[in-house]
């Protein structure tokens, strides 16, 4: 949220002539230096470009001048025309009418961000409560709907749309079941039933859902699917496969693996499982191969999966069979893999394949872009809000790589915004350029103060921080996660009190920057006493726990073998976080010319 400023003050400019006597003084200070003439003007630095705009706004805000104040929000597509629209969609005493109109304006403006969910949800509930007291009903139950799941949402809904049928697929479409079978009230609608029951754990409830669904709508493909996993679950194995069997286009085929796999027909479990093409499924056919010591087979299972090139399983497929073809002194099957293992991923790391970053820009310069101009004069007004406001619209406005480069390196190095900064060089990466200037904003010293500060006095190595930073909140000081992570190091409320008894404090505020930093990096410090410095049990223990990541290693089955550990992480979000944050350590590392050692090794 951008919050609405109107600076209404006048800078005070001082022009002091000093007379030649001043000079005499350092050839003689015993020379009586008389008062200099001191011309005083008041100046209005709004007066003047690129400043007019602003004057226009905060003239009408003076006087409540509304209607300028509005065609203004309407003028253009700036950030002073969303600044305009959100002081009058929010001003409490105007007609929720045009309180709406302005909110939409503000919807179709403002900046989006996959990481303000939350934020979003805010603003459109807020939506909802002015369309409601503006008389539309229909447009306050959109609002509604798209800021679900939020609770005063969910009782909107509940309160606008009266057919329970349709009330009852708002909340399914929401994930929220137990209130879409409470919605129905008894009522017949076995599209609705079958998932909520299913979802719930109900699966005798589900399974004749999926069957009442199926006699109305014959051969329906999510019927038949639903009554083969309720079928499953029930443990009835002879009707789940049957049922998954029946299925078309082999879309049966991984219930029909875990079927075998139940009831003990591993290798047809295997075939079937590898038959789907889908990586993770393959993987899970690895994972029975090894369990019961049939190296080989896992290998060739491997290699096809790391074939495929999927960019979440293949580095890591290629790189098991390797170790599993060394293990079986399988030197051609190793070798194979070895090429498969791609540069640029944590296990090219491991065998010695360099992550390449870029020496040097060949980006032109380009003439100084009126958005800073006017980023700048704002700042000298003291409106950072609308100086990073200014700059982040034209981030978004900008179509030559070299200006957006330019405007996302002012953002970063003079107001230290590096969210939408830094998103804006990953794309530009992504789409294929490939510059030192670009990949230094998509690796920032974000918030450097704080890093560095904390950094040293946990004794952390700052690219650690920037690194697991970058995975957890890619820079975004008000980032929160599904399991209710905060912040920029995304730390859950239980482990945020935890440090703040291991500080011996109250809890700090995890929105605040240097707060939250300080918490993250205190527990990156405690992990390395944890863990004896181990820098991947460390990164590992950051996002999965450091109970688990300790049992796990010295387990029976890993033994502390680290090949082991990397392939029997139990969650393939803590598999993907560890080598993520390695490859993003080690780019640290190579960008800003650390005198750390390349985590690449040696074969």
């Amino acid at each position: 949220m951008m919050p609405v400023r109107a600076p209404l003050f006048i800078a005070l400019a001082l022009v002091a002539v000093l007379s030649t006597a001043a000079v005499a003084f350092w050839a003689n200070p015993r020379v009586r230096i008389p008062s200099p003439p001191v011309h005083v003007s008041l100046v209005d630095p709004y007066r003047s470009e690129p400043l007019l705009a602003y004057a226009a706004y905060r003239d009408a805000l003076q006087v409540g001048d509304l209607d300028t104040i509005s065609a203004i929000a309407f003028a253009d597509d700036s950030y002073l025309a969303y600044r305009a629209a959100r002081m009058l969609a929010e001003l409490p005493t105007l007609d929720p009418r045009h309180r709406l109109d302005h909110y939409e304006r503000v919807l179709e403006l403002r900046v989006e961000d996959p990481l303000e969910r939350v934020q979003r949800r805010s603003l459109l509930v807020e939506v909802g409560r002015v369309a409601e007291a503006a008389e539309r009903p229909d447009r306050a139950l959109q609002a509604y709907l798209e800021a679900l799941p939020h609770a005063e949402a969910l009782a909107a809904v509940a309160r606008l749309e009266r057919d329970p049928y349709r009330l009852a697929n708002i909340y399914f479409g929401a994930n929220q079941h137990r209130r879409a079978l409470d919605a129905l009230d008894g009522r017949a609608a076995p599209s609705i039933e079958g998932p909520a029951q299913r979802a719930l754990g109900n699966h005798e409830r589900a399974l004749d859902a999926f069957r009442r669904w199926s006699a109305e709508v014959p051969g329906h493909l999510a019927a038949l699917e639903g009554e083969a996993w309720s079928l499953f679950s029930l443990e009835r194995w002879d009707a789940a496969d049957e049922a998954f069997a029946a299925l078309p286009d082999g879309r049966g085929s991984y219930g029909r693996g875990l079927v075998a796999g139940r009831t003990g027909r591993i290798d047809r479990g295997v075939e079937f499982l590898l038959a789907t093409g889908v990586p993770s499924q393959m993987w899970l056919a690895t994972s029975w191969l090894e369990a019961r010591g049939r190296y080989g087979e896992a290998v060739d299972a491997y290699l096809q999966l790391a074939r495929r090139g999927d960019a979440t399983y293949a580095d890591d497929a290629a790189y098991r069979a390797l170790v599993l073809a060394r293990r079986l002194g399988d030197d051609a099957r190793a070798a194979i893999a070895h090429d498969l293992v791609p540069a640029g991923t944590y296990f090219g790391l491991l065998l010695g394949k360099a992550v390449r970053v870029p020496s040097g820009s060949e980006l032109p310069d380009v003439d100084e872009v009126d958005a800073i101009k006017l980023a700048r004069s704002l700042a000298i007004v003291q409106d950072r809000d609308a100086a990073v406001g200014e700059l982040l619209f034209a981030l978004r406005a900008a179509e030559d790589p070299a200006v957006t480069v330019t405007i996302a390196e002012t953002l970063q190095r003079l107001y230290g915004e590096y969210r939408q900064s830094q998103r804006a060089a990953v794309a530009l990466i992504n789409a294929g350029m490939h510059d030192e200037r670009l990949w230094r904003l998509a690796y920032p010293r974000a918030y450097g103060a704080s890093v560095e500060r904390f950094a040293v006095l946990y004794d952390i190595e700052p690219a650690l921080v920037w690194s697991i930073m970058r995975q957890e909140s890619a820079f975004s000081p008000v980032a929160l996660s599904h399991s209710n992570a905060q912040g920029l190091m995304q730390v859950i409320p239980s482990t945020w009190n935890w440090i703040a008894e291991l500080l011996r404090e109250s809890p700090d505020d995890p929105w605040n920057v240097d707060a939250n930093v300080r918490y993250g990096v205190h527990y990156l410090r405690w992990l390395s006493n944890y863990h004896d410095d181990d820098l991947e049990l460390i990164v590992t223990s950051y996002n999965r726990g450091q109970g688990y990541i300790r049992r796990l290693v010295e387990s029976d089955d890993i033994a502390g073998d680290k090949d082991d550990f990397y392939r029997f992480i139990d969650a393939l979000e803590t598999r993907e976080y560890l080598q993520r944050v390695m490859v993003n350590l080690e780019t640290y590392r190579l960008l800003y010319d650390d005198e750390r050692p390349s985590l690449a090794r040696s074969e």
